[in-house]
């Protein structure tokens, strides 16, 4: 049973600290057997959340064609990872405006997090305060988080992994990511 794992990219940001680790999570689910993509928000725009009903009562029928998109990518999803970049001490508004407009496609699903911040904390703190929102969906965001501090020097100009300290724990977090997208997806079935 092949996953989907989608890796969400969280911010809009001209040179954005957050774009070389979301490809490189990217790369490290398809290389562990996952079918994984980059949802960038830069190229899958949203408008504001603007319609009268509340999400979960839309019924996977959205008024714009960039929410519909999203949905159906998040409707295939068996798992996510949120690459959350961390601005003044939070998540940012596109994550979040990204996460208001779906409700239904994430229930049961597991959620793996990664933070990126120009900071040592690498996005500790937008990590946490997340989690509480992906309880709502009835889901869970995994233990195991990789947070890159400070993303600006874990990456070369190339976009390629420069600090090896972090492989240990990137393995890790797909591990348990798969594991539990697995064991999911097998109850979302029965």
């Amino acid at each position: 049973m092949q996953l989907n794992i989608p890796v969400i990219l969280g911010s809009v940001r001209q040179n954005r600290n957050s774009y070389f680790p979301a490809k490189f999570m990217v790369e490290r689910l398809k290389a562990a057997g996952v079918e994984s993509q980059l949802v960038d928000f830069k190229e899958l725009p949203l408008p504001f959340v603007d319609s009268p009903e509340e999400p979960s009562e839309l019924n996977k029928n959205y008024p714009h064609d960039s929410v519909q998109k999203w949905s159906a990518i998040a409707d295939a999803g068996d798992a996510f990872v949120l690459v959350v970049s961390e601005y003044n001490h939070g998540y940012s508004g596109v994550l979040k405006n990204a996460l208001d407009w779906l409700y239904n496609e994430f229930e049961k699903k597991p959620f793996g997090l990664v933070g990126v911040s120009s900071g040592k904390f690498g996005g500790i703190r937008a990590m946490e305060q997340i989690r509480p929102i992906i309880e709502y969906f009835g889901s869970f965001a995994i233990r195991e988080t990789v947070p890159f501090g400070p993303a600006q020097k874990a990456f070369n100009a190339q976009g390629q992994l420069i600090d090896e300290t972090y492989n240990k724990r990137i393995d890790g977090f797909i591990k348990s990511l798969i594991w539990s997208a697995e064991i999911m997806k097998k109850a979302r079935s029965t």
